[in-house]
């Protein structure tokens, strides 16, 4: 078939379902493959900024409010779940999610098991599948010392595993950081470590703040829960203050808030939920509150709030409307996202030529003033038209439905709203207080009731049949959908028994696809017998699922809810619509949900069926009796750190005024990182060169990344012998020359000083789990980028593919992780990375192997072995590399990599290296400088390379741990100002271009004196120098080294001087 064959008949197949207009809440869980981030931008700008205020330290004192105000239709929950996404894919925060459909009296409680249950989602699919519990978890267990490795060893004993927990939380309570929190908070979350369903099942309901019988606390060594009815408000600001700790931000998402319900009352609820929402936001430090409602509802009702309130919620920042109507070309982008996902799922090309197809271009003209919901169903209805009668129709939009009134509604039917079953659910959920049956036998009951009776909840015509056989299920999906074997798996990974029942359920009944369920995460090890039994079991086509504990709340309340309303006349109806057992991930998961393809449609039912579940007698399992528990290694102390050196000011230059005062920068606002913008000529680059200078003759080193070659002159005789005619130039050169290391980099080229990266950054196997999963998802994404793959589509799941690759690596070969294991693992479709992977397409293995190939072959100058190797001891003049009364000046030239991938690879590895060991050397005063020249590449306005991630990273980590950032471009237009919350300092030149101009005016805007009419006067060497605000306009002074561009013969020359075995002084005399 020719490719626009191909794409009619995926087009007209009704097997993927696209153009649906209606935000579901367990959508809120996984990334959106439709989203278009052209719309709403004012909304998606604030609260990017928000987050960067909120995560760069110090953060923010208090909390902030965002409100969103707009129409039905208009996309505010498509827009809360864009917010998610982008919190955890950054690794930024964790997002709290809640619908305002309730009756509740104890706001603080109703928010708090929203949060618990929002935290034990996936914390963000497929790259972190974990939950984010255990990911808060895991970042507090990284603030752990090595000798409490042991919590997470399987034969620990639990005397041992209660004291390793305690003397950890009582360790961790003395560093300021946690110096404010509930010491068995920490304890709590530790204990999760252990990945024991019991135990976690615990540990949930004290965060939920829900009594525990004494054999429970026992579990958890002693601890007693917090049940008052303040407890729960205060659980949540704990929570936030210790994400806070962990330079995190509490996220919370406050939507629908037209819900709230009270029928004789709805001023009072309202009021009471908005105060809840302030309190929290005043006492959890860097926290974020969106609301989300209908604006006519925040109208009618925000006279209801006090002033102080109502201050609180509309200023710093103010509320944005959301504009409900679309543009036409919003419209044509809205399409085209679903389109290409179509296209993906059903194999048929997608053409950026023509990416509307089959809708025709010029008909999204007709939808120009249509809300995205309308737009939507305008798309859904000619397709049905088109499914309908095999051809596509005539007109688009239809005619007869072209009009775009704001009254419709998905489907060919009103759709039947019952708000009031809405309400009772979610303040059911909500209050429910059951727990979850460690004993398998009985969940696997619970589990067959769930399959039996989502089948009134599915609208594809297929129905589930379900029947226990001890701790196992066998599931009949008819008509002929096939047959699952459910075998609960929660023994533990240690001694084998995980990997038995795993195998024994791969080896089960020929004709069934085998499933397995468990209560807490599958072993991500790939060392463990498990990981390879769950690959064997998922590359024949079985499936894995994880029954998290608010999962398994939510089947026992439906179960109860069901009993006290299922007689009522609008139930099924209710069922079919909010879909609460069908929505939640390990139904969809065990059922295969999101891939059911429809069937013959059958009469509508009145009423739900009671689901009937055939019982046999209940097997027990035992587990084997755990080793005797190895000894625990002992706390050993830190090393006491040097005291921070007293720095002298830096002088900037002197005001351009009459006064001629001269200028001064303390050397710690570095810290804070410093920009430097201006055309070609302005004196951008020797003003930062200037407050280089100075800093390194007070011994801070420096690291300069080079793209022209303009700033190896260090390495020049000629630049420390030539006349100048500034004494102060003079008097500093000298002292430079006798002071300065220099060491000039040319990676990429076998001569003048090679400088080998590898692969992967070595000992990420070493590193504690979270920090190592950060790592490894950098390492994949700047690896991503080197095989030119883009951030959606097929190319975003290579991307993870290869993050999973590399994670489960760098586990299995602590000798380092080449190109050549990488192949080979990838393409031997090893069964540790298929479980890694999970419901990802295997298929994708081949293409990446050949692109890894490709790569191998053109870029071995690159990843060679020769030469000195990326190390950060070696950039700063540091321990084995340090020279007695010398400062090292490291300049690293990056015109030998080759094109722009090449490059953007070499600097993300280089900004991984800093981070990781800025991690190891942390200061509270500044110890190095990192400049990077042409910063735009690095830090793109509208792109997302390599770079960009660990970049914004690391402006927003180093300032706490004493690295400064200097960032220069002439090109000013095309770097990224949303970082500028993360940049203190900028200094402005001449800037003469209309375009860059006008996209300064985000960070212009915040000055305290307009001064944008003079920038494109400006002479060479004039500023004006922005600080939080304050402006000042500067003649700088120059610094000692004039730039000019060399060749690559002579940089080649001068790095090879610098060499270490080269006996002559590295200042180039």
């Amino acid at each position: 078939m020719t490719q626009p064959d191909l794409r009619l008949a995926a087009f007209l197949s009704d097997r993927t379902e696209v153009f649906h207009s209606i935000q579901h809440r367990h959508e809120i869980w996984r990334p959106d493959p439709f989203d278009v981030e052209h719309v709403h931008q004012e909304a998606r700008t604030a609260f990017e900024r928000l987050l960067t205020r909120a995560t760069t330290p110090p953060g923010l004192d208090s909390g902030r409010i965002l409100l969103l105000l707009g129409e039905s239709g208009c996309g505010k929950t498509h827009l809360v779940r864009a917010f998610r996404a982008r919190v955890h894919e950054k690794s930024l925060g964790f997002v709290g999610y809640m619908q305002m459909t309730t009756s509740t009296s104890n706001y603080g409680r109703y928010v708090l098991s929203n949060l618990i249950d929002s935290l034990d989602q996936p914390y963000y699919e497929p790259s972190h599948p974990g939950s984010g519990l255990m990911k808060l978890s895991s970042a507090l267990f990284s603030r752990c010392g090595k000798w409490a490795a042991g919590l997470t060893l399987p034969d620990t004993d639990a005397e041992d595993v209660h004291q390793i927990v305690s003397d950890a939380a009582d360790e961790l309570i003395t560093q300021e950081a946690f110096a404010d929190l509930e010491l068995d908070l920490l304890r709590a979350l530790l204990y999760l470590q252990r990945n024991e369903a019991r135990i976690k099942s615990r540990v949930l309901r004290y965060l939920r703040c829900e009594d525990l019988s004494d054999p429970d606390r026992k579990v958890l060594g002693g601890m007693v829960p917090r049940i008052h009815d303040d407890h729960p408000k205060q659980m949540v600001e704990q929570l936030g203050r210790l994400m806070r700790s962990l330079e995190h931000s509490l996220v919370l998402c406050v939507d629908q808030l037209e819900d709230i319900y009270d029928p004789n009352d709805a001023g009072n609820p309202f009021r009471r939920a908005m105060q809840t929402v302030c309190d929290l936001a005043d006492r959890v430090p860097s926290s974020l509150v969106v609301i989300s409602c209908l604006k006519d509802f925040w109208e009618a009702m925000h006279s209801q709030l006090t002033r102080p309130m109502l201050d609180r919620i509309l200023l710093d920042p103010a509320p944005i409307s959301l504009h409900s109507l679309r543009t036409a070309e919003e419209a044509r982008l809205i399409a085209e996202k679903r389109l290409e996902y179509l296209y993906e799922q059903e194999d048929a090309p997608f053409d950026a030529a023509d990416p509307t197809y089959p809708f025709p271009h010029e008909g999204f003209e007709a939808l120009a003033g249509m809300r995205a919901r309308d737009v939507l169903n305008e798309c859904r209805r000619y397709r049905e038209l088109a499914i309908r009668e095999g051809q596509l129709p005539e007109h688009f939009p239809l005619v007869e439905g072209g009009t775009g009134t704001k009254g419709k509604t998905e489907g060919n039917k009103p759709v039947q709203q019952v708000p009031e079953l809405d309400q009772l659910w979610n303040d059911f959920r909500t209050a429910y207080k059951g727990s979850p049956p460690d004993d398998d036998s009985e969940l696997a009951v619970l589990l067959a009731w769930a399959m039996g009776a989502s089948t009134d909840e599915v609208d594809s015509g297929h129905r589930f049949e379900a029947r226990t056989l001890g701790e196992a299920i066998q599931v009949d999906i008819v008509p002929e959908a096939g047959k699952l074997h459910v075998a609960l798996c929660n023994s533990k990974p240690h001694g084998g028994a995980l990997a038995r029942q795993i195998e024994q359920a791969r080896k089960g009944l020929k004709d069934h696809t085998p499933v397995v369920v468990r209560t807490t995460a599958f072993p991500n090890n790939p060392k463990t017998q498990a990981a390879e039994e769950l690959g064997k079991l998922i590359a024949k086509g079985g499936r894995r699922a994880v029954l998290e504990d608010s999962d398994c709340r939510t089947l026992l309340a439906l179960r109860d809810f069901r009993k006290q309303h299922e007689s009522r006349a609008d139930f099924a109806a209710w069922l079919r619509s909010a879909r609460p057992l069908t929505q939640t991930k390990p139904l969809r998961d065990i059922l295969n949900l999101d891939h059911l393809r429809p069937v013959a449609r059958q009469a509508p039912v009145t009423a739900p069926v009671k689901p009937v579940v055939s019982q046999t007698a209940t097997v027990l399992r035992t587990d084997p009796k755990p080793a005797e528990s190895p000894p625990q290694p002992k706390r050993v102390p830190d090393a006491p750190r040097e005291p921070p050196r007293k720095l002298e000011p830096v002088r900037i230059g002197e005001l351009d005024s009459l006064s001629r005062e001269p200028v001064h920068a303390n050397p710690n606002e570095f810290m804070q990182h410093a920009a430097f913008l201006g055309g070609s000529g302005s004196g951008k680059t020797t003003l930062a060169l200037n407050l280089l200078e100075q800093l390194l003759l007070q011994g801070i080193p420096a690291i300069l990344v080079d793209r022209k070659g303009d700033l190896a002159g260090y390495a020049n005789d000629a630049v420390w012998t030539r006349p100048l005619d500034d004494p102060r130039r003079s008097e500093r050169r000298a002292l430079l020359r006798d002071r300065l290391d220099v060491a000039l980099f040319t990676p990429g080229h076998p001569h003048g000083r090679p400088l080998a990266i590898p692969i992967v950054p070595e000992g990420l196997g070493s590193l504690p789990d979270f920090d190592r999963k950060q790592a490894t998802q950098l390492a994949g994404d700047a690896l991503g980028g080197m095989l030119d793959y883009k951030h959606s589509g097929r190319d975003n799941t290579c991307r993870t593919i290869l993050t999973q690759a590399i994670d489960q690596l760098v586990l299995l070969s602590p000798g380092g992780v080449s190109l050549e294991k990488l192949v080979y693992f990838i393409d031997e479709k090893d069964p540790r990375l298929v479980n890694a992977v999970g419901r990802l397409d295997t298929k994708l293995f081949e293409k990446i192997v050949q692109d890894l190939e490709t790569l191998r072959l053109r870029a071995s100058m690159l990843l060679g072995s020769g030469g000195e190797k990326l190390d950060m001891d070696l950039l700063l003049g540091r321990g084995a590399h340090a020279r007695p009364g010398k400062t090292r000046l490291s300049v690293i030239s990056t015109k030998f990599l080759g094109d722009n991938d090449k490059v953007l690879f070499w600097v993300s590895q280089l900004l991984i290296e800093v981070s990781r060991w800025l991690g190891r050397n942390p200061a509270s005063s500044l110890q190095a400088v990192l400049m990077f020249d042409e910063a735009d590449m690095y830090l793109p306005a509208t792109r997302q390379p390599a770079t960009k991630q660990p970049m914004e990273n690391l402006l927003r980590r180093a300032r706490s741990a004493g690295l400064g950032l200097m960032l220069a471009t002439q090109s000013p237009g095309d770097f990224d100002y949303k970082c500028r919350d993360t940049i203190r300092s900028w200094f402005i030149g001449r800037v003469k271009e209309k375009n860059s101009l006008e996209k300064m005016k985000p960070m212009l805007s915040e000055a305290r004196v307009d001064f944008s009419a003079k920038i494109p006067t400006q002479s060479t060497g004039e500023f004006h120098a922005v600080r939080e605000g304050n402006v000042q306009r500067v003649k700088a002074d120059p610094s000692v080294l004039a730039t000019e561009q060399l060749s690559d013969d002579e940089l080649l020359r001068l790095a090879a001087r610098t060499l270490p075995e080269v006996d002559t002084r590295r200042t180039g005399s």
